[in-house]
C-alpha cells in the first residue's frame, strides 16, 4: 500500500492536481461573471496563455457567450489576477441514444416477397404472405 501513496505524491501526480485545482478556481470565478440561466451549461476546459476555453453545452449558449464576451472578460479580469485577451469556445457532441429502436424492412425485399407470394404454388406459405401483404 504504501508504494502506491508514494506514487500518488509523485511530481506526475502532484501537477494534475495542481491543474485540477487551478481549472475548478476558475471555473467559480468564471461562472461568477457569466448570467444565471447559461451557468449550469458551461464549463472550464483549459487555459493557455491569454486564451481561456470554455465548453458550451450546446450552439446557442456557445453564441451566447461570444457575444458576451468581451464584457464577460472584463469583469473576469477585473476580479481575477489574470488578464485573458480572448475566450474559445467549445461546443460538447452529444450523442443521444434513441429510445426506440426502429424495426423497418426494406422495399426491395417486400417486393420480392410479394413476387415470392406469386410465383410459388398453393401452400400455407402463400396463404400466410397473401395475408401479410393484404394488411399493408
Amino acid at each position: 500500500m504504501e508504494p502506491i501513496k508514494k506514487l500518488f505524491q509523485g511530481k506526475v501526480f502532484y501537477k494534475y492536481k495542481q491543474k485540477k485545482t487551478e481549472l475548478e478556481a476558475l471555473q467559480n470565478k468564471f461562472l461568477k461573471n457569466i448570467p444565471n440561466e447559461i451557468r449550469s451549461n458551461i464549463k472550464v476546459k483549459n487555459k493557455i496563455g491569454e486564451t481561456l476555453i470554455i465548453e458550451a453545452a450546446s450552439n446557442s449558449i456557445a453564441h451566447k457567450i461570444k457575444m458576451t464576451s468581451s464584457t464577460i472578460l472584463n469583469k473576469f479580469n477585473n476580479d481575477n489576477s489574470l488578464n485573458f485577451k480572448k475566450i474559445k469556445v467549445q461546443i460538447a457532441i452529444q450523442n443521444p441514444i434513441s429510445k426506440k429502436e426502429k424495426k423497418k424492412t426494406s422495399i426491395s425485399s417486400i417486393d420480392n416477397m410479394k413476387k415470392l407470394s406469386n410465383k410459388i404454388d398453393d401452400s400455407p406459405l402463400k396463404t400466410y404472405l397473401k395475408k401479410i401483404f393484404k394488411n399493408k
